[in-house]
């Protein structure tokens, strides 16, 4: 049964994710947002098609969805399963949490395409997996959008982190950052990597889109 619940995390996690925040918070605008300049449903084109009363609502949404999944499969797993061994609810959780950013960018109400990047709603899942890490990771997501000025590089430098600082962290102390960690960081690496593959293009042309906030 324990098992059942793990991969029934899985998919509460991923059909959690695949909630088209953004989509539906700027047709309350009258725009499409899949219309406007990259397509995706996350918070910085939410702010191209609709300024910053779409934008907000979005990122919040695409945030708490993440942290929401990992939350909800913890509380749920000891309250029906309290005797689970604690590495099985670790990778309940992390399952929940990776699986939401793979239903983020890839929405099962889009037809499993046309979602996100995955860079807030990684951060997010983050801080609710593993605190610590989490911050470490907002932080330099928030450094790299600054310095850059793009979203993607962003996106990208909130995965990698986020893959980089578990491991790190699973080999500093194992009990307290368990494997199933590192298994998240790996999820929500490649889910960037892959949501990013047009950027990385646009990099290498020098056209990739600069956010013109401040």
């Amino acid at each position: 049964m324990d098992w059942i619940f793990v991969v029934a995390a899985a998919v509460l996690g991923f059909v959690l994710g695949s909630v088209p925040v953004g989509l539906w918070v700027c047709a309350l605008y009258g725009v499409d947002i899949r219309s406007v300049g990259s397509g995706r449903i996350g918070g910085t084109n939410a702010w191209r098609a609709a300024g910053l009363k779409a934008a907000i609502p979005t990122v919040l949404g695409d945030a708490l969805k993440g942290a929401v999944a990992v939350i909800l499969v913890r509380y749920l797993g000891r309250q029906f399963f309290p005797g689970m061994d604690s590495t099985l609810d670790a990778l309940a959780a992390s399952l929940a949490g990776g699986a939401a950013v793979w239903g983020h960018n890839r929405s099962l109400f889009l037809g499993f395409k046309g979602g996100g990047a995955g860079g807030i709603t990684t951060a997010a899942t983050m801080m609710a997996i593993a605190p610590l890490a989490g911050g470490i990771v907002w932080l330099t997501g928030a450094l790299i959008i600054w310095w850059t000025r793009m979203a993607s590089v962003g996106t990208f430098a909130v995965g990698a982190c986020s893959l980089a600082t578990l491991v790190f962290l699973y080999f500093v102390d194992r009990a307290r950052w368990p494997w199933p960690y590192m298994l998240f960081g790996v999820l929500v690496f490649l889910a960037v990597t892959v949501a990013l593959q047009r950027n990385r293009q646009a990099l290498k042309d020098g056209k990739e889109r600069i956010i013109t906030i401040w």
